[in-house]
């Protein structure tokens, strides 16, 4: 039996040089896995424990994958229930549906610290944070409503989607309730992703809600920006390194968007290895369905914002406002440079 003390869900704002930090040791993490030095990886992410103490799931997630690589499920699963004990969680898909850690499954304990796992993740669900509302100085020409991408948060998405606000937009950055651990945030079923922004764009006023609206996000979130908008009210998107495919692009919503004449604009790297494949053959069904989508490619980006996107912005919200007429649907990407 696993009998362990809950007081609630943690309530985690990592700083942005902590994240740094954690994501450099991840990095290093998965090397060692890739490499299969599994062992070595497991000891380097126990190692840093201590001094990524928000991250304690995250890392006991990765310590147990690799332990279990290593041909050790019992010390795996050791692992987990010590970051449990510790006041860690896990949301469920990924205790259940992660191979590496199948050979746990079939342990007496591993069900109840799933499901004890699991309620915590549901309960912190339920404290939704509320959205970051920027307003511009004057009366606000549209509202953009910017998602962040897996991993991140609202304070991401405020920040890379900031310049909006100096061009008159009013930005609402929205953040997921849907959470694998208590830092790492995602949008990985769309009907919740919806319930998110709608929820957010209630804490505008009727006149904001009545502007025209811009959907955007990076990543995750720009897949949830393409396929909110294809179901409306958005008059355009602008996704970044959108972690779409075609099979996402709802055909059976292009006569309506089109009709309404929506627009979008994908901005994707020409080095990005992450979703780049999925990004152009979900670009290329939008425009087989009739959309106007442009592709702006940007030469030697990986999966990541261009370094200038504060001064691109701006550029891509004028031509959303228009819905895409100005730009039409080009035959060929659009090259730039970062």
């Amino acid at each position: 039996m696993i009998g362990i003390p809950f007081d609630g869900p943690e309530k985690i704002r990592p700083v942005a040089n902590d994240r740094a930090r954690y994501r450099a040791m991840e990095d290093r993490i998965f090397a060692h896995y890739r490499a299969g030095r599994h062992a070595e990886g497991a000891a380097l992410a126990r190692t840093a424990y201590a001094d990524l103490p928000d991250w304690r799931a995250d890392l006991a997630h990765m310590a147990a994958c690799l332990l279990v690589k290593d041909g050790r499920p019992a010390e795996a699963y050791a692992e987990m229930a010590a970051a449990l004990a510790a006041g860690a969680w896990w949301h469920r898909r990924i205790l259940v549906e992660d191979d590496d850690l199948a050979p746990l499954r079939e342990l007496p304990d591993f069900a109840e610290l799933v499901a004890t796992a699991h309620d915590r993740a549901v309960a912190a669900a339920s404290q939704a944070r509320p959205p970051l509302v920027r307003r511009p100085l004057g009366e606000p020409v549209g509202v953009l409503v910017a998602l962040h991408g897996a991993g991140e948060d609202a304070d991401d998405a405020a920040g890379a989607w900031a310049s909006a606000v100096d061009v008159g937009w009013l930005l609402l950055a929205v953040e997921s309730t849907q959470r694998n651990t208590p830092t790492y945030r995602s949008w990985p079923e769309h009907e919740v992703a919806v319930r998110d922004v709608e929820a957010a764009l209630a804490n505008l006023t009727p006149a904001e809600r009545a502007l025209p609206l811009v959907s955007a996000g990076f990543s995750a979130g720009g897949r949830v920006a393409i396929r909110w908008a294809l179901a409306g009210p958005a008059v355009a998107f602008i996704a970044m390194a959108p972690a779409i495919d075609s099979e996402q692009v709802d055909a059976s919503l292009a006569g309506a968007a089109v009709r309404r004449e929506l627009s979008g604009h994908v901005v994707l790297g020409s080095e990005d290895g992450d979703v780049r494949d999925g990004a152009l053959a979900a670009v290329a069904t939008s425009r087989e369905i009739g959309l106007v989508c442009v592709l702006d490619e940007v030469a030697g980006l990986g999966h990541a914002f261009p370094e200038n996107f504060a001064d691109r912005l701006p550029k891509l919200l004028a031509s959303a406002r228009n819905k895409g007429k100005e730009a039409g649907a080009p035959s060929a990407p659009v090259k730039s440079a970062d």
